[in-house]
This record gives C-alpha cells, sequence and structure tokens, in this order.
C-alpha cells in the first residue's frame, strides 16, 4: 500500500522505485538485466525528481534557451546559450548512458531500446523539453548505426553515443519546412554533388535541438517529384577543418511549452552534407529515425501522465475542503482511478511496441510482418500516449484547484509541454492515417490473408483462460470480429470515407488492442504473482469501454469507491470487491 499523504509532492519519491507498473514491466520482460540495470535505473529515479526536476523549473520559467547572434567584438558567431543547469543536466544525463549503453561493449547484451526507453521515461517526468534532444540523439544515431557507411559510423557513431560530457555530441533531425509540414514530399531544400560531399541550400522551418552537432536531413537532388525524389544527409556543424558548417538559426522559436530545447528556422547556404544510404532513398531512411522519434514520443507522453497522476494524487491527499481531504469524495477518486487505469492500459501498448522495435531493430527479426505490426504500434501508442497526457495534465490541474493554475505548481508546464506531443513527428489525424495506409499496403501484399495486428489480437485473446475472466473474454471476442469488419470495410471505401473515418478506426484497433493485452498481463500477474490489481484493472477498463451501462447512476456499481483503494493505493490484501 502507498500512503500518499505522507509527502509533500511528486517530487518526494523516487521515481522508479514508486512507480510498480514501470517494475512490472521491466521484471517481466527483461529479467535477465535486473541485476546490472534496476540499480541504474533506481539511481537515476532519484537523479530525475530531484536535481534534473529543480533544473528543469528554473529553465522553463527564466532560463530559455536565447540566440546569441554577434560577440561583444561584433563578430557573428550565430551560437544559442544555455544556462548551466541545464547544461549540467545534459552532461548528467547522457552520460548515465541513455544513449551509450546500446553502443558499448562492456555490458551484458546489446542493451535493447526497451530498457534505454525505460531512462528515457525517467527523465521525461522532470523534463520534456531535455528529452526531445535525448530522442533525437537517439534517432541519429540508430541511423547511423542501421545506414551509415563503415567511414561514419567510424566517425560519427562515438560522438553521438558518448558518456563523456567532453566528447559528446548532440543529434537533430531536420525535416520540417514552411511549405510542407506533414507533407514531406513538399521539400525545396536542394542538395548538389560536390567532391565527395554535397552541397545543401534551403531552409527548415522548425528545427528541435537547432544547434545540434550533429543533424540529419532530406534534401532533393534531382528532378524526381515528392518523397521518392528525396535523399538525406548527415550536416556536421562543424566540419573537419575548424570551420562552422554553412548553417545559420534565422531565429528561435517562441514554444508554448517544451521550453529548455532550442527550436529554430535554419538557413543552409550551401551547407556541406555527407550522403546516408543512397541517393533518393532519404524518406525510407527518415521513417527509420522517425520511428525512433515516435516511440520517445510515447514514451515521454506516458512519463507526463505519470507525473500528473502522482502530483495530482498527492496533493488531492493533504488537501482538506468541507471538512476532510479530498481524496475521500468519489469523484476526485474516479479522476485518479481513471487515470491510473489508463496508464495501465498504455503501459501494455507501450511495451509490445518496445519489444517490437527490440525485436526488428536489436535481435534481427526483421521479417515484414513484424514492421507492418511495428509501424502500427508506433503510430497507435504515439496518438493514444500523447491524447491522454494532455487529458492527465489537465485532470491533475484541475484536481490542485485555483493552485493547479500556478506556475509555482508544475501543473502548468506538464500541460503546456503534454500539448506538443500530439504535434510532434505526426499530428494524431497524421497517426490514423498511417495506421490506415499501414492496414492498406498490408492488405495488397497479402492478397486479403488477415492482418497481423488483428492476428495478435486474436491469439493473445485465446491465450487468456482464467474463469474470472470470462465476461470480459466474451465482450472482446464480440469485438474483434466487428473492428475485423470495420478495417475490412474502410480498405474497400472511397479516400474520402478512409479520411473521415482513420482516426475512428484508430481509437477502436487501439481500445481493442489495450483491453485484450490488459487481460493477458492480468492473467500473468495473477497466476505468476497472486496478485488480483491488474484482473480488476482488466474488467474496470473492458466494461468501461464496452459496457459503460454497468456503471450508470442506477447500476448499483460505484467503481471510484470499489477500487480505489487496489488500484491507486495498492492496498490488494484488504480488497475482495469485484468489479463487477
Amino acid at each position: 500500500m502507498i500512503d500518499y499523504s505522507l509527502y509533500h509532492d511528486g517530487t518526494d519519491v523516487n521515481w522508479y522505485e514508486s512507480d510498480f507498473t514501470m517494475q512490472y514491466y521491466f521484471n517481466r520482460y527483461l529479467p535477465r538485466l535486473k541485476e546490472w540495470g534496476e540499480k541504474r535505473l533506481s539511481k537515476l529515479g532519484e537523479y530525475a525528481a530531484g536535481p534534473m526536476n529543480r533544473r528543469a523549473n528554473y529553465t522553463d520559467r527564466d532560463g530559455q534557451p536565447k540566440l546569441i547572434r554577434y560577440n561583444r567584438q561584433g563578430e557573428e558567431i550565430n551560437e544559442v546559450w544555455y544556462n548551466e543547469g541545464y547544461l549540467a543536466t545534459v552532461g548528467d544525463c547522457f552520460e548515465s548512458g541513455v544513449i551509450g549503453w546500446r553502443y558499448r561493449d562492456d555490458v551484458p547484451e546489446k542493451i535493447p531500446f526497451f530498457y534505454t526507453q525505460l531512462m528515457h521515461m525517467l527523465m521525461s517526468g522532470a523534463e520534456t523539453g531535455f528529452t526531445c534532444p535525448v530522442a533525437l540523439t537517439m534517432s541519429v544515431a540508430f541511423v547511423i548505426e542501421k545506414f551509415g557507411t563503415e567511414e561514419q559510423k567510424k566517425k560519427f557513431l562515438p560522438k553521438l553515443a558518448s558518456m563523456d560530457r567532453r566528447t559528446l555530441e548532440q543529434g537533430a533531425t531536420f525535416l520540417t519546412e514552411i511549405q510542407g509540414g506533414s507533407d514531406v514530399g513538399a521539400t525545396e531544400t536542394r542538395a548538389v554533388k560536390n567532391g565527395d560531399h554535397y552541397l545543401l541550400t534551403g531552409e527548415k522551418w522548425f528545427a528541435s535541438n537547432c544547434d545540434a552537432g550533429i543533424s540529419i536531413t532530406l534534401a532533393r537532388v534531382g528532378d524526381t517529384p515528392g518523397t521518392r525524389g528525396l535523399s538525406l544527409f548527415l550536416m556536421p556543424r562543424y566540419l573537419e577543418n575548424g570551420e562552422k558548417n554553412r548553417i545559420t538559426i534565422r531565429r528561435l522559436k517562441d514554444k508554448l511549452g517544451v521550453r529548455a530545447v532550442a527550436s529554430g528556422e535554419l538557413i543552409l547556404d550551401g551547407a556541406v552534407g555527407y550522403l546516408i544510404g543512397e541517393e533518393e532513398q532519404g524518406f525510407k531512411i527518415m521513417a527509420e529515425a522517425l520511428n525512433v522519434s515516435r516511440m520517445c514520443t510515447a514514451t515521454g507522453a506516458l512519463a507526463i501522465s505519470r507525473r500528473a497522476f502522482l502530483e495530482a494524487v498527492i496533493y488531492a491527499s493533504k488537501r482538506k475542503a468541507f471538512g476532510q481531504t479530498i481524496v475521500h469524495y468519489p469523484m476526485v477518486r474516479e479522476t485518479l482511478l481513471d487515470m491510473m487505469v489508463d496508464m495501465e492500459a498504455e503501459w501494455t501498448l507501450v511495451a509490445q511496441m518496445m519489444q517490437m522495435f527490440d525485436r526488428v531493430h536489436t535481435y534481427g527479426e526483421d521479417t515484414e510482418d513484424n514492421n507492418t505490426l511495428l509501424r502500427l504500434l508506433l503510430a497507435m501508442s504515439k496518438y493514444r500516449c500523447s491524447e491522454n497526457a494532455v487529458k492527465h495534465a489537465r485532470d491533475a490541474l484541475e484536481l490542485h484547484g485555483g493552485n493547479g493554475y500556478i506556475e509555482e505548481y508544475v501543473t502548468p508546464r506538464l500541460l503546456r509541454d503534454a500539448q506538443v506531443n500530439t504535434v510532434w513527428e505526426g499530428t494524431s489525424n497524421i497517426m490514423g492515417l498511417e495506421v490506415l495506409k499501414t492496414l492498406g499496403r498490408e492488405a495488397a501484399r497479402k492478397q486479403g490473408r488477415g492482418s497481423i495486428l488483428l492476428k495478435d489480437i486474436q491469439e493473445t485473446l485465446k491465450k487468456v483462460t482464467l474463469p474470472e475472466l470470462k465476461g470480459s473474454i466474451e465482450v472482446l471476442t464480440e469485438q474483434v470480429s466487428e473492428v475485423a469488419n470495420d478495417v475490412a470495410y474502410l480498405l474497400q471505401a472511397d479516400a474520402r470515407v478512409q479520411n473521415a473515418h482513420a482516426r475512428h478506426l484508430m481509437d477502436k484497433l487501439t481500445d481493442l488492442y489495450c483491453a485484450v493485452h490488459l487481460l493477458e498481463e492480468a492473467q500473468y500477474a495473477k497466476v505468476e504473482k497472486g496478485s488480483e490489481r491488474l484482473m480488476r484493472i482488466a474488467e474496470y477498463y473492458v466494461n468501461r469501454t464496452y459496457r459503460p451501462e454497468r456503471y450508470d447512476i442506477r447500476s448499483g456499481s460505484v467503481p471510484s469507491m470499489d477500487l480505489y483503494d487496489l488500484v491507486v493505493a495498492y492496498r490488494e490484501k484488504e480488497t475482495n470487491a469485484r468489479a463487477e
């Protein structure tokens, strides 16, 4: 059991040691790394809740990056100023190995993304604006790892993966142009071959971590239109002769949130770039970088939800109104219960996504089916976690009342930071279109033999055999058929109908996937750990999603009273009431 009233706010606890859900998934899916890795997560959980969070507050309020155009001699330097606390955080976090562990030899095995994403999540609870550069550096390192020449790997990968702040080079992906946005095929930046490199000319409209030491960007070499004509280039900020590359930061963006990261507009005026892969294959390679960023966006958004919940439940457990602490009021408990259940459902989705990412990119199971399932899970995870993080940040703010609107509390920053995740690396609408497009390509490839996503759902549901979950199993079995029919219908519909329902379909698929995998996790927890908590959560999630009438006004059921102690306070042995 957790007594949240013992704490002043969410920074009073170790963010790993107090996150039993993260511990559950680490122990279930990475048990072989427990001895090596858990102490590092615990250390990072303490650091993120302490020094990192304090520096994040200052950076957001008073220490935002600034563009310094000229030095005191009047010479143009075009550099970004960062406060000392932010620079200390950069050094500390990169030295923790969030990027580097994957590329070292003194480890038990090739460290999977699943583990480094847990590190990324702990950091994201403190400052999403900082973990944006972490995600971008991870993306660039991954692209070089997967597609770079041996020379490029030898030259650039050690800098990106360095666990020494003195040799570290951060990464960035410069994608967005003013005329394009999500329409990457409208990219106008040109690249002209010049010996062993290319000269790039154009503008980038929204470039986060814009002064990164090693960036990748798309440019057009020939006249082939659309994304097919794009090539990918690596641009160092400084050339081998010590001169600065011809990349100018025109201005920094004044953003709603994630203020710690320097996002700017760039001018490329004959900037030196080195081709990655082959000409006119750039979009396919950049898509892999976007996949890493989407994974980080999903896990970072889930971390915001966790932080929002932690602040809300601690505040509600201490705040008194009308004669008692507000956590005893059923409506407050319902908000906290739903936040926790949402996060547990998201964890099932994110855990499967991270496992599949590693199956494809760490363990060599690079099949067409696995790649298809990975693309679907990335889009679904990015969408659901991002949207819910905004909702959870708003809920946390509201539970704080007027205090939640005051910048001295973290809730305004959480809400501002959460909103960007619905936009970064593709909006929620774009994620819906991505899911539909991927399903369409798969159907064409398989000639109607069925979707790997639906197969995953069906096979997972068959594994759930606990008698206590029978009712939920029956409901989800019916839903599998319904959703399969929706998929078949939409794939045959005209373009306007597809566009109108793409996001609705993604909602249905995501709801079903989370529900089925929640049941499977609940069965595992019951059989292997003797815990009924996830079983009760799964039942509630299924009822809330598909049988909401069970909680109608005259139903006689009040989940916020029946489930709060078990689900939110982890009072396992003292709770025996059922959800149904």
